[in-house]
């Protein structure tokens, strides 16, 4: 009896090769001003009706100090062009919610690969 199998594009990948659920944000530093900041970011939202940013996973860290902040973006997976807007939103946010500390802000970016188009 012969066994005849699905061409490749018909098949179904198995549940167990979804992604896994994004680590959460590590948070460094004064930690109520870090979580007030992660909690701004959630305005901040992916293209067209996308979750916002926190929850897709792309806010890495947010570390307060006493003289600086910074903000660590994923930004893998995303086109230059999104990915340098969420980014330019995301700096924007931070700076609005810690300018009353005249902090030094920094934003520093985590990808697999560089920008196709470069």
């Amino acid at each position: 009896m012969a066994v005849t199998r699905r061409p490749i594009w018909m098949r179904t990948a198995p549940a167990d090769l979804a992604p896994p659920p994004p680590e959460p944000p590590r948070l460094g530093g004064d930690a109520a001003i870090a979580a007030q900041v992660l909690e701004a970011l959630r305005t901040v939202r992916e293209r067209g009706d996308g979750p916002d940013i926190v929850s897709s996973g792309r806010v890495h860290a947010i570390e307060v100090g006493p003289d600086e902040a910074v903000l660590t973006l994923r930004l893998d997976g995303g086109r230059c062009g999104s990915a340098q807007v969420l980014a330019e939103l995301a700096f924007d946010v931070m700076r609005q919610q810690l300018a009353p500390l005249d902090l030094d802000l920094y934003l520093r970016h985590e990808h697999s690969g560089g920008c196709p188009n470069h």
